[in-house]
């Protein structure tokens, strides 16, 4: 009986501890900080409640669900609490009701990545490097 107890016991504060660890705590930084270094880095604005979906990286697409209107160009895909940048994609017209399909032109998103609108100045220079074929 005393055995059990102490069994029951262990458990109860091995689960009350594993609760309560430092990494379910998440601390805000200020906010101020964290715009400055987001517009310096050339992302123009976070487009709020849009994410990635789903990614196939044999063909290089991504879906993207968006509760607003995506418009056409590039994008940047980052966690959404941090200044990281994973991917850089464009998205085109294509969009089927909150859908949107969109091409990875450099890095690898994830799933659940959001989605910031880049800066026109890097949206000039990469229509540059990621210009399309013509076909005659």
């Amino acid at each position: 009986m005393n055995l059990n107890l102490l069994y029951f016991f262990l458990l109860t504060v091995l689960f009350v501890t594993s609760c309560n660890s430092s990494k379910s705590i998440r601390l805000k930084d200020s906010s101020e900080t964290k715009k400055d270094a987001i517009t310096n880095s050339g992302i123009a604005q976070k487009i709020e409640k849009a994410s990635i979906v789903h990614i196939d990286k044999k063909q290089r697409i991504v879906t993207i669900r968006s509760s607003r209107p995506l418009d056409k160009g590039f994008y940047i895909t980052g966690p959404h609490h941090s200044e990281k940048e994973n991917s850089i994609i464009k998205v085109y017209d294509t969009s089927y009701e909150l859908l949107y399909i969109a091409d990875i032109l450099e890095g690898s998103p994830l799933i659940n990545d959001a989605i910031s609108l880049v800066s026109e100045e890097r949206s000039n220079q990469l229509e540059q490097n990621y210009s399309e074929a013509n076909i005659d």
